[in-house]
Formats: structure tokens, sequence, C-alpha cells
């Protein structure tokens, strides 16, 4: 009957296998999930009956040791199952007391192999860690310690456990806050390690001020603030620890790297899928660890069934797996572990092991990693050109090849390759260089350019001052440029001649909808952070000429009440030539953005903020002439106007989502009539 049960179960699984695989994607520099080439790709799924000793009930981890000798907890039938390398049957330890009788675990969660064949099985519900030799015979237990560091009413409930090369023994108990607790070599409590402090914040101080002033049931409803939890962990060669935690709001840094001292010193990344939601973070349960013999880290998400591979500084490579039917998905993924490059993962609810073994993309991305982590630049080229073969989208391969460039001198070359791998940083640096040899080979050109840029404004600026007008009386066409350079006194001619042109506005309103389209599109790269290939020209036209006529519509109302001397198109000419300073200067800044490392920065930020600066005081004083006010009374209409502004952008806000909802409905309906 075992034998047949675990047939059924296999079917759907090995079916799934011909037609589909589960979903391949890494993320990229916005955050937003990609498709990747597979990288690893279900070789075999095994269960108990697969190794003549019966179905496996509720296994719950693995351990491979270093001469890649597999361990299976089976918890529910209190045993271990040791297989070798190439997943054959090798023996079944069948764990007894001191005293020669079956010893029966309740709830067995985790499992140790020493380098001396002494295996340790962690009882969370029996509250003990049983140490048993390579035969199974008990031989040592280690038990809730007493010390006055263990707070009050603790439950020690073993999970989780490892020894280290000095043979301290760390070991996880479900619920305990303190971090892990460690034991001698003797079996006496040392204390507990890793343990973090709360994060001081705002919320937590206020949690604190109403819990002392509240009833306890009214406190009990709040949110706990509680240090994070740790839930798997697992050593190096080097005696670092990694350990996946959880806790309130772990957003980031979900996997630690700590050294003796319990500190961390791996990156404070993102680790598992990069989910924004509270209510789906809450669905992510990254449950089990395993760092491999070239230090690539490798996790599992329970919630998802998803595996997530990351190098050694805790960059993520890929991601697969999931849950369902599908070749290697799961039904609850429990324990994960490696063998060689290959990775073994346990299903609780199956009873079975899945094996994946890394495809050639994968293969490559892990040469070419070892290699860049390295500093072999010029030796990882290869392999990182093997995988944009499979994936030219990539970053990290076109990273590694910028990288290689760069070593070359090939600074342009480098320059489009940290551009598609989206490194601004890298990217600047490459371009510095490449500046430098440009204004090395061509400096008598670019001095003649820049002396042309000076003398020639310079030379039609003299020309022009003696036809400048200053009483008034100047076309209509020169308003524009003039208000720019001398606002009080143009604006205020404006308003007495009544000179302004509704086209000429309308044609300023044109240019700034352009530049801010160049700003969008074509500023520096090291300085751009739009996604250039995601442009939406509906978007853009509402964000600029829609504000812009919805600002002018809300002076006008606010205005109108208030005695203001400017009639609709005034305001409007008005406003759109206060424009100018932006868009002239915007233009300057862009172009200054496609000559300028990040080390410069500051002049960049320094030029946009002159320009905004600018922009605004001209806004102001249009404001002011057109409707002649006083300073102070401009002030206070500009500040109802850009109230009504934030009003009329909700209600547009509000009016799009339900049109979207009712334009979901009808087609719905549609459908479903279509159906019937």
């Amino acid at each position: 009957m075992a034998l047949a049960a675990a047939l059924l179960i296999m079917l759907p699984i090995v079916s799934m296998a011909e037609a589909t695989t589960s979903p391949h994607y890494t993320y990229d520099y916005w955050d937003e999930a990609v498709s990747t080439s597979p990288s690893y790709q279900v070789e075999d799924v095994y269960f108990g009956v697969d190794f003549g000793v019966g179905s496996f009930l509720t296994p719950k981890d693995l351990y491979v040791t270093k001469d890649n000798q597999v361990f299976v907890l089976d918890s529910g039938n209190s045993r271990i199952v040791v297989l070798d390398a190439d997943m054959q049957f090798l023996r079944i330890i069948q764990p007894v007391d001191p005293d020669g009788a079956a010893l029966k675990f309740q709830e067995a969660a985790g499992l140790f192999v020493t380098s001396d064949g002494r295996i340790m099985v962690s009882d969370k519900t029996g509250m003990a860690v049983y140490v048993l030799n390579a035969e199974g015979v008990q031989i040592g237990k280690i038990v809730a310690p007493e010390a006055n560091v263990v707070p009050e009413n603790f439950e020690f409930q073993p999970t989780k456990i490892l020894e280290d090369s000095a043979g301290v023994l760390y070991v996880l108990s479900s619920g305990c806050l303190e971090g892990a607790l460690q034991f001698d070599t003797d079996g006496s409590f040392m204390g507990f390690y890793g343990a973090e402090p709360i994060a001081l914040s705002f919320e937590v101080l206020m949690n604190y001020f109403w819990k002392n002033i509240l009833t306890e049931e009214q406190a009990g409803n709040m949110a706990r603030t509680v240090p994070v939890n740790f839930v798997s962990f697992c050593i190096d060669e080097k005696d670092f620890i990694y350990t996946v935690r959880q806790g309130n709001d772990v957003t980031s840094g979900q996997v630690r790297k700590l050294n003796a001292t319990g500190t961390n010193v791996l990156a404070d990344n993102v680790f598992g899928d990069h989910i924004t939601s509270a209510d789906n973070m809450n669905a992510q349960m990254l449950n089990d660890i395993v760092v491999d013999d070239e230090n690539f880290i490798t996790i599992l998400d329970k919630g998802s069934g998803r595996i997530f591979q990351y190098d050694q500084e805790g960059t993520l490579l890929y991601v697969f797996g999931g849950n369902g039917n599908q070749a290697g998905c799961f039904d609850a993924a429990e324990s994960l572990e490696t063998v060689g490059n290959r990775l073994l993962v346990l299903d609780s609810e199956r009873g079975s092991i899945t094996v994946f073994k890394p495809t050639a993309f994968a293969l490559n991305i892990r040469e070419a990693s070892l290699l860049y982590s390295e500093g072999f630049y010029q030796e990882a080229m290869e392999p990182w050109t093997e995988v944009l073969k499979s994936d030219y989208n990539y970053e990290l391969a076109n990273l590694g090849l910028g990288k290689a460039y760069e070593g070359l001198g090939d600074y342009r070359q480098a320059m489009t390759y940290f551009k598609l791998g989206n490194d601004r940083d890298l990217y600047s640096n490459a371009f510095r260089e490449y500046r430098s040899d440009l204004l090395h080979d061509y400096f008598a050109i670019f001095m003649l350019i820049i002396a042309a840029l000076i003398v020639v404004p310079v030379a039609l600026a003299s020309r022009k001052k003696k036809q400048v007008i200053y009483a008034g009386g100047r076309p209509k066409s020169k308003y524009p440029i003039y208000c720019m350079f001398h606002p009080i006194n143009g604006y205020a001619d404006l308003k007495d001649e009544k000179s302004g042109s509704f086209w000429l506005a309308n044609l300023v309103l044109l240019g700034f909808l352009i530049v801010s389209i160049l700003i969008r599109q074509v500023t520096g790269f090291t300085f751009n952070e739009n996604r250039t290939d995601q442009f939406n020209l509906l978007v853009t036209i509402l964000s600029t000429i829609g504000i812009f006529i919805a600002f002018i519509l809300c002076n006008w109302a606010v205005t109108t009440i208030m005695e203001g001397k400017g009639k609709f198109l005034e305001i409007w000419t008005f406003c759109s030539y206060a424009l100018v300073p932006y868009i002239i200067g915007m233009t300057v800044v862009v172009v200054l953005s496609n000559i300028m490392t990040g080390d410069e920065s500051a002049f960049y930020e320094g030029a946009r903020w002159i320009v905004l600066v600018w922009t605004g005081f001209s806004m102001l004083i249009a404001i002011r002439e057109v409707h002649q006010y006083t300073l102070a009374k401009t002030i206070f209409t500009l500040l109802l106007t850009f109230c009504g502004l934030i009003i009329i952008v909700i209600i547009a806000a509000i009016f799009y989502s339900v049109f979207n909802q009712f334009i979901s409905f009808v087609s719905a309906l549609f459908t479903e009539i279509m159906l019937r």
C-alpha cells in the first residue's frame, strides 16, 4: 500500500516534469522580478520507498557530512536514514536510549552530524537535544539550562542545532528572542549568542508610552515590539554562522553572517522575494539556509517553496522553485542541503527529496562570480559572455564584462556594459577616464569650443545692448526672455501694456513639455534614475501641462474671490512666461549631466537648484504683477492655490480608480455573458 501511495504521489510530478518546469527569475536594479534562463533543473525525486525503507513520515531535516553522506531525519518514524552522494541507500539508524530501549521522538526538528560521527537530534516537544553515537545509541542529552541570564518562564523547545570546530554547541529554541543558546563541550550553558537589541524608534517609544497607561487588555491588543527570532542556521568551514531571522518589520538583512562575537559581517541586503506589501510579507517564511564549499548562500522559503541563491557578498543570482505539482515545486519545503554543486530539498508533506542539478547557465554564473570576487576580471570574461548568450539582460554579467573592459583600458565599452548593468557609480568612474582620454587627445579643439561659447554671446550681447528699450514699448516676442532676466520690470510692463501673447505662451508651454521629456529621457546616465525604456507620453503630458492647467484654474478661482486683477488668459500667459528660466536652465543642466561624473554631483545639484529657485521667483513675481497684489497677499493666495491643486489631484485619483473598477466590472460582465 505504501508503495502504491508513493507511486500515486510521484505520477503528477513526473508528468509535469515532462511538460513544464518551475519559474526562474531574479531581481533587477529596479527591484522588479525578471525572467532568466533556467538555473537548476530537477535531476530526480526520491521517496522513502525508493530506498526500500517504506514511506518517510513527516521528515524534518537533512544534513550532509564532509564525505557527502546524506542524513535524513525521518521524524515521524523516529529514525535517521543515511544515503550516499548518489542517493543510494546505506543504512538506517534507529535511535535507542542508554538502556537499549527504542528512543521515540515527540517532534524531532533538527539534525546535525559532527566530524567525529556523533549525531545530534533536537526534539522540540520533547524539550531536549539527544546526542547519539554513530550507531544511534544515546550518549548524552541537553535540556533546559538553569542560569540567571535565562528569562523567567523560558521553555526549551530546540529546533536547530550545530557545533563549531571548537566543540561549542549552538541551539535554536522556538520562541527564544535572545539568540542561540551556547553550550560548552561538557554540556554546560555558556550564554546566548547573536541576539540583536531592539532598534530604538519613535514607534517603539510610543508603544512603550501607551502600554504604561492603557489597561492590560488594551495593551495586549497592541503590536508587540520584539527582537528578531532566528529560525535556522548553518556554519561554514571558518566557523562563520549564517542565520535566517524573523521578527517585527524584518524587511532586509533576513540573512546574517555572524563571527565569533556574534557580529554580522554580511551586507544588509533584502533576502527572499523583494516584497513591499505587508500582507505578502507575512506570507514569506524563510526557513532554512545552507552555504556550500564555494561559499554560495542558498536559502529556502517554505511559504512560497522558492529557492534563492546568492554569491559570497549576498548578491542575488537567481530564484527558482515554488509550491505546486510542477517539476521542482513542493507542498511543504522543509529543509535544504548541498551535495557538491547539487541541491537537495526535503518536502515534509510529500515525504520526498528533490535533487536539483545546475544548468550550464548557473555553472557559468558561479564560475564568473568566483573569479569576479577575487578580482580576476579578464579571466571572468568568457563565462560572463556565455551567461549573456543565454540571458542578454543579466545585470551581473554586464557588470562583470564592464569591469573586464575597464581593466583593459577600453572605457567606452566598459561604459556600455555598466549602463546595461545599471551601475551608475561604475559607469561614472569609467566615464571619468574616458573623458580624460578625450580631453587629452582633443585639448585644442575643446579650448576653441569653450572660447567660442564665451566670446560669441558676449559679442552678441554688446551689439544688442544699444537696442534695448528699458521704458517699455518692446515687441511682444521679446517679453518672455526679457521677463526672465528682468522679472520685476518685465511683468510690470507686460501688465501695463497688455502685451502678452496667448499663442506665444502656448509655444512656451510646448517648450516646457519638450524639456520635461528631455529631462526624463536624455539626462546623463549617472544622474538619471528614470526608466527610459518605459516612457509614457500621456503620463508626461498630464504631469506637466495637466498640472499647469490645474494650477491656473485653482489660482484663477482663488484670486477671483480675493479681488485679483488678472483675467484667466492673463494668468495663463504670465505663468507660461515664468517657465522660460526652467526651459532654458534645465536644458543647460541636461547638457551638463552628460559631461559630468558622479564626483561632480554637487555642481549638478547646485545648477538644478539655481534653475528651480529662479523659476520659483519668476512665478512669484508673475502672480503678484498679474493680480496687482502685495507680496504677502501673493504668498497667501499661492498657498490656497496649492491646497486647491492637491484637492484636484486627489479627486482625479479617485475618479481614475473608480473608472478603472467600472471598466473591470463591465469587462467581467461582458465575459460572463459571452461564456453563457
